[in-house]
């Protein structure tokens, strides 16, 4: 069941197939990032993210992949179609299938390459939070990640935990299931505990960044949540 707060934003993204459905054959990578965040402007929703603001349009192409292929059923009918424009989303899936299996042939199928690592692991994030795969799921490739020996994998493990930490806190805020500062703690030590590996829990500035920049929660309630002024 798809959660009330992304509905709209699953919406626009099957609209969103329509056009590509009709225009495909024109389109290039490029272009498509660029009807994205046009589409994304348009209907005033902001893509995912955390600290790094470049190439979000590029990167939001995973949850238009994931919505098309999960949620849509398209891959089989229009594989022509998704081996033209989402063939790196596709190549992450395939890093992301490697990952409970072995990390560090997910990590050589990665060419070694901590960015794509967390590419594959933002496609099973993007499943997990559009309900069309269940938590554990992100959860288990973490702990796979994080029990490497490699440090690259283990840091990409550590890195992503605390922002899907920050995701789940900002999210909580937008939906109103955390209101106030002792609820958030008490969520935050939840969320960590369930993951169940060692890594650097976000600072509130953090949370409060993805909260505005995700979610557009007014700054006055993260203030009074998070104790942290945010951008006006």
């Amino acid at each position: 069941m798809v959660k009330e707060i992304y509905k709209g934003r699953i919406k626009v993204i099957t609209d969103l197939w329509g056009k590509i459905l009709d225009e495909w054959e024109s389109l290039n990578r490029d272009s498509l990032i660029s009807l994205v965040q046009k589409i994304y402007e348009d209907n005033k929703i902001k893509p995912f993210r955390g600290f790094k603001s470049t190439n979000l349009y590029e990167k939001e192409l995973i949850s238009v992949y994931v919505v098309g292929k999960e949620g849509l059923g398209l891959f089989n009918d229009y594989k022509q179609v998704f081996d033209k424009l989402f063939s790196m989303e596709e190549n992450y899936e395939n890093i992301a299938n490697l990952i409970l299996n072995s990390p560090e042939e997910a990590f050589k199928k990665a060419n070694e390459d901590k960015d794509l690592l967390a590419r594959a692991l933002r496609l099973i994030f993007v499943e997990v939070i559009f309900s069309f795969a269940d938590e554990s799921k992100l959860i288990d490739a973490l702990r796979r990640l994080d029990s490497s020996t490699n440090d690259a994998i283990k840091h990409t493990a550590k890195s992503f935990s605390r922002f899907y930490t920050a995701f789940k806190l900002a999210e909580g805020i937008a939906e109103g299931s955390i209101r106030d500062k002792m609820n958030y703690i008490a969520m935050k030590k939840a969320i960590s505990i369930n993951i169940g590996i060692e890594y650097p829990l976000p600072k509130a500035n953090y949370v409060a960044l993805i909260s505005q920049e995700v979610f557009n929660v007014k700054p006055k309630l993260i203030k009074k949540i998070l104790e942290v002024s945010a951008k006006t």
